[in-house]
């Protein structure tokens, strides 16, 4: 732990829309790290309920956070990137308003990045939950560099609220683009990708809270629309798609605008468990799974808490 402390400041940057509801949770889960050497950046857009209150009363609770607002909502990866430019950190670690951080996730990310200086982000797994449920689902993402760039171009790296950074990589990229959210992770780690390597820990780095608001449900068609930009975007500036890769993308966009957004996320998660086994395994999944499910829509989605 001595050598742990002297690591370098991590700047925890969670924009802020209407999240009162559950913001607490999140801090709470913050300050329960086992790596105290952070600071956390609190900006809140311009919400219309108490949530900048709240901002400003556990502004004054809290030491190591730092909270701005803005009059007028901006939007997210405005948002995003006003905070990072603010971070005093050397590193970035990203978290939502409504998601809770594991006690080990800072410390187990910033030695990997201090001990491997070739990469430029590490994120890790996540287990869903909802208001009933203390765990829906638990999602793997894979673990090297290498694996990661074999399946890039069809799923993104990471899961967005567990990912690590270094500012020195980000503010070489051009940021987080407004004009592709809600699909300006997968963008931003495209830009990462290129400036150095991408990794995942095995371990579980946050719990991502699953309900009715979330902006992977309530958006999920512009999200399928600005995923697919993103798709053409790395046609031209990552790699040229295979036959395979071109299907995936079209059906992909094709069930984002007509299958339930539930329906959708329910099989992204079954993609992400098969994922690394070899075609005729997945096949096989794939028969047995359509078997047992197919006839039951109520296992395609969660039972969501009001």
């Amino acid at each position: 732990m001595k050598k742990l402390n002297k690591l370098p400041l991590v700047s925890i940057v969670i924009p802020v829309y209407n999240g009162s509801l559950f913001l607490w949770q999140t801090i709470l889960s913050i300050y329960k790290s086992k790596y105290k050497n952070f600071e956390v950046i609190l900006v809140d857009d311009g919400s219309t309920d108490s949530s900048k209150e709240l901002c400003q009363e556990i502004d004054k609770k809290y030491k190591k956070i730092r909270f701005y607002s803005f009059s007028k909502n901006k939007g997210m990866t405005r948002v995003l990137n006003f905070g990072i430019w603010k971070a005093k950190g050397k590193y970035i670690a990203r978290i939502n308003q409504d998601d809770l951080m594991m006690a080990k996730r800072l410390e187990k990310q910033t030695r990997f990045l201090e001990e491997n200086p070739g990469h430029v982000a590490v994120g890790g797994s996540i287990i869903l939950f909802t208001g009933n449920n203390l765990q829906c689902d638990k999602i793997n993402f894979p673990l090297s560099n290498e694996s990661i760039r074999k399946q890039w171009l069809r799923l993104s790296p990471f899961s967005d609220p567990t990912v690590m950074f270094r500012k020195k990589a980000f503010l070489k990229t051009r940021g987080y683009s407004q004009k592709i959210w809600p699909a300006d992770d997968v963008h931003m780690w495209y830009q990462l990708g290129k400036l150095g390597k991408l990794a995942n820990l095995a371990q579980v780095m946050t719990r991502v809270r699953w309900h009715k608001e979330a902006g992977s449900i309530k958006k999920h068609r512009l999200q399928m629309k600005k995923t697919w930009e993103i798709h053409m975007w790395a046609k031209e500036n990552v790699s040229s798609p295979g036959w395979f890769t071109w299907v995936f993308w079209l059906g992909e966009f094709l069930a984002g605008f007509f299958l339930p957004a539930e329906f959708n996320w329910y099989i992204y998660r079954q993609i992400r468990k098969i994922q690394k086994m070899d075609l005729l395994g997945r096949l096989i999944k794939i028969k047995n799974w359509f078997k047992e499910n197919i006839s039951n829509y109520k296992t395609f989605s969660f039972k969501f808490v009001k």
